[in-house]
């Protein structure tokens, strides 16, 4: 998995998660999220990472 990616996709993080009550509701489970909800979308994940997400502003190492 690359983290340094700015625009990553959500589909290939190991940190979103998803619970299924009647719809697919799809999450951020990463502590260090600024948005309480981490909610990233319902029925389909989003194409690219929110302006929220931890990982997007990671350096390369």
């Amino acid at each position: 998995m690359r983290l340094n990616n700015r625009a990553q996709n959500c589909t290939e993080c190991e940190y979103m998660k998803k619970y299924d009550y009647g719809n697919r509701i799809y999450y951020c489970d990463h502590v260090d999220r600024t948005d309480d909800m981490g909610k990233l979308g319902v029925d389909h994940p989003p194409k690219i990472s929110p302006i929220w997400c931890p990982l997007r502003e990671k350096k390369s190492e």
